[in-house]
């Protein structure tokens, strides 16, 4: 099963992967969308009290020379976890290629 189909890959019942992506401040650039751009970097804030409880996982990546942000929302903190750890091990990768990932096994 490929990461972007897993079933608990919404928040709400709404899917939630590929996130929508806003520029970075003073990025330049315009919301998008899709698994476009690499990875950066991902912030994983599971169910903290900082954060009124939502697990979410924020995405940092680069597509055609300018930086974005998108936000992950999940229903679930334990799994929510379990893919900002994955995210952090695929880094420099394509998000179409993260997106794609195998995690019949792993997660």
């Amino acid at each position: 099963m490929f990461l972007r189909d897993h079933p608990l890959m919404n928040y709400r019942g709404v899917p939630n992967w590929p996130p929508q992506w806003l520029p970075r401040k003073d990025a330049g650039g315009e919301k998008i969308s899709g698994e476009v751009g690499v990875l950066m970097e991902a912030v994983v804030s599971c169910s903290s009290p900082f954060n009124g409880g939502i697990s979410q996982i924020f995405l940092f990546m680069e597509h055609r020379g300018k930086e974005y942000v998108g936000a992950v929302l999940f229903n679930d903190a334990t799994f929510c976890r379990h893919v900002g750890e994955l995210m952090k091990k695929y880094y420099g990768r394509a998000l179409k290629e993260i997106g794609g990932l195998d995690v019949s096994s792993s997660l």
